[in-house]
Order: structure tokens, then C-alpha cells, then sequence
């Protein structure tokens, strides 16, 4: 590298190496060297002022063919810890990863309809942050999802109706406050789902998708050139109040002049219509997981959920015309490939049909994953930028 300062030259070549060590794991100097084209005498340099200031580690060796084994460096994960968030209208599920993003400790608390919202979450922090064998007060980030509009300006809750306990207050600054964390990020869970989609999932090296979030309602999650996208005041991708008409063979919502979106595909309305096809069931995933193990007897209401979910897709696709379309939320994953190949078939007749539609890749809690990706952002963006001069 030439030109620039000292001081910035050293936190560049910093930051060039623990972007490395991030993505790729361990590394032994030479491979930094090959990777960065930094010299062998810059990089030892760098690796050791990183060490110095507790921001990578020695993680063994390396055999080599050529001579005794290498020394591995890694990043320093107790350097910096990330808490991510899903608050549901059931429960409020924690976890606590290190700047490695290793997860370090979780913790699950059921909620009832009604409570103290800062204060459970506060416990559930604690005892998250407890069972990673840290202090709340280590904690560098925190990235809450939850089912509502975030204003995009100020990172204020705008629209919480699916948890309304959260309602009524600046959940900014009272989470802020509470547990004594400046770093305090709030945003829509579905579009914390798309990130991580982004980032580890289905959409990964994607420029241009759309996450079509189907569970208790239904929503999107945009990534527009490579960046999330929000809206003006924070309601791109909420479809839910999308008019569309209701195009099902039996127990039909809306008569020709349509209705919302989320009528047709919430809870509620998909368990009426299993009900409809003779299809018992306690949740729209029993539903649907019953419905593909017997494909043959359930056709009926397999058309019927493919048919509503293609309506939300005729429009959503319609306008942003993605490179790709991803299937997520319970009712979508369930429905896997099957479900993508019959959504396939109702796109097929229009202009939309060369979109691929696949299933969401993203294992485990995916809003609580996107919450720590979100935040493992924020908190490796302040560190690279820093370097050791800021340590």
C-alpha cells in the first residue's frame, strides 16, 4: 500500500488481516501474507500488535510438508460480545456470541399476553449473558427483532400489534437504559431474517431477493443491491395489508372485491382452510407437513395454499423482479421443495416464471441468527475501523 498516513496504513493492513481471520478461521502467517500481499515482516508485525491488544490469538498449528508446523492465529473472541434478540408474541429468546460469532449462551423465557416488557428482557439477558460466563456489562452490542415497524431514522418501534406490551414507550432508550448498553439496535425480524439469508443462507452471493416470511402472518424481508431495504418511513416488505383477491376452491375469505394479504395466509385462515379440505390439524405447519406426507388425498388444500401464497408472489416479484425468491417463516419451510415446485407451476403461465423460488437455508431460530449477524456487523465494523489505535 502507498500513500495515506502511518496510523491509517497500520489500522488498514490491521484490518485487512482480521477480515481474514473472520472469514476464513485460523490462518498461519504465511497464508495472511498470500492473502493480503502484505510482506512477511508487515505482516508479523501486524499480527503482533493484534495480539497485543487482545484482538487475535494463538490457535495452535498448522502441520507442514515442508518443515516444523506453523503457528495458527485466530481472532480474539471475548474481544468484543454480541447479544441478538427475537421477542415473539410467545416467548423472548436470547443468545450471546463473541466477535468470532461462537455462540457463548442463550436463554428462553415464555411470555404471557400481557407484561413488564424491559424488565423480562432484561432478565433474559442476564441470564444469558450468565450462562456464557460473562457480565451484562461486557456486553458490546445488542440487536432486538421483533414482529413490528422500525422507523429507519431514528430506530424507534413505530407498529408492534402481534406484541403489545412493547407498545407505549421509547423501546430505544428504555432497553438502553435498563441494561446499561449504548449499542442498542431494533429492527423488523423478518428483515433480520433476509440478512442472514444474505450473509449464510439461501440468498448467499445474491445481488437482488426477496424473503417471503409465512407463519402467525405474513411478510417480506427486500435486499436490494446488496443492502437491506427499509423504506422510507420503515414498511418496505410489510405485505400484509397488500388488497389481493382469494383465489381458493373452498372456504374463501373474500368475494371478488379482495381483501388484506395477512387474511388469507395468517394462522387463522390456513387452519380454515385445511378444515375446508378435510385436513385436521393444530397449526399451519401440522397442516402443511401433513398435507406433502400425503400429497395424493391433501391435493386440494396443497393447491389452494400454493394458490394464496402465489398471489403474494405475483406481486412482490411483479415490482421488484429479484434475482431469486426465498421461502421462509414456518408454514414456508415446511413446505420445502414441494411447496417451491408448486409455486413454480402457478408462475409458470406468467412472466414471472423464470424467478427461482427455493426454501430458506437458515437452521435453527432465524430471527435470533440474524440478530447476531446484525450485530456482529456493528461491533466488527468499530473494531476494524479502530484498529489497535483505538484499543
Amino acid at each position: 500500500m502507498s500513500g495515506g498516513s502511518p496510523r491509517l496504513l497500520r489500522t488498514l493492513n490491521e484490518r485487512a488481516a482480521m477480515e481474514l481471520l473472520i472469514e476464513h478461521g485460523p490462518l498461519t502467517r504465511a497464508e495472511v501474507e498470500e492473502l493480503t500481499g502484505l510482506s512477511k515482516a508487515s505482516v508479523a508485525e501486524v499480527l503482533r500488535r493484534l495480539e497485543t491488544a487482545d484482538l487475535v490469538h494463538k490457535a495452535g498449528s498448522k502441520p507442514s510438508a515442508a518443515g516444523p508446523p506453523a503457528q495458527l492465529w485466530a481472532i480474539q473472541g471475548t474481544a468484543s460480545l454480541v447479544v441478538g434478540i427475537d421477542v415473539t408474541p410467545k416467548a423472548i429468546d436470547v443468545a450471546v456470541a463473541d466477535l468470532a460469532g461462537q455462540v457463548r449462551g442463550e436463554a428462553r423465557v415464555r411470555t404471557p399476553k400481557k407484561y413488564d416488557a424491559v424488565a423480562i428482557l432484561s432478565d433474559a439477558v442476564a441470564t444469558a449473558c450468565t450462562a456464557a460466563g460473562v457480565a451484562t456489562d461486557d456486553v458490546d452490542q445488542v440487536v432486538i427483532g421483533m414482529p413490528g415497524v422500525v422507523d429507519p431514522h431514528t430506530g424507534q418501534l413505530t407498529s408492534v400489534l402481534q406484541v403489545p406490551s412493547w407498545s407505549g414507550f421509547h423501546v430505544l432508550n428504555s432497553v438502553q437504559d435498563a441494561l446499561g448498553i449504548e449499542h442498542v439496535r431494533i429492527e423488523n425480524d423478518v428483515n433480520l431474517v433476509a440478512l442472514e439469508e444474505l450473509a449464510k443462507g439461501a440468498a448467499r452471493g445474491t445481488d437482488t431477493f426477496v424473503l417471503l416470511w409465512i407463519g402467525e402472518g405474513v411478510g417480506a424481508g427486500l435486499v436490494l443491491r446488496g443492502q437491506l431495504w427499509r423504506g422510507a418511513t420503515g414498511r418496505g416488505g410489510e405485505l400484509s395489508s397488500l388488497i389481493v383477491p382469494d383465489p381458493v376452491s373452498r372456504s374463501r375469505v373474500y368475494d371478488e372485491q379482495g381483501g388484506p394479504l395477512e387474511g388469507i395466509l395468517d394462522a387463522r385462515a390456513l387452519l380454515r382452510l385445511a378444515t375446508a379440505h378435510e385436513l385436521t390439524a393444530q397449526t399451519p405447519v401440522d397442516a402443511v407437513r401433513t398435507g406433502f406426507a400425503d400429497p395424493g388425498r391433501y391435493a386440494g388444500f396443497l393447491d389452494d395454499l400454493a394458490s394464496r401464497i402465489a398471489v403474494a408472489l405475483i406481486n412482490v416479484v411483479g415490482m421488484v423482479d429479484p434475482e431469486l425468491v426465498v421461502l421462509g417463516g414456518p408454514v414456508g419451510q415446511t413446505g420445502g421443495a414441494g411447496l417451491c415446485e408448486l409455486l413454480t407451476q402457478r408462475l409458470a403461465g406468467t412472466l414471472l416464471a423464470r424467478t427461482p423460488i427455493v426454501t430458506s437455508a437458515v437452521q435453527g431460530n432465524p430471527v435470533r441468527a440474524g440478530a447476531l449477524e446484525f450485530g456482529l456487523s456493528f461491533t466488527r465494523d468499530r473494531i476494524l475501523s479502530a484498529g489497535t489505535a483505538g484499543r
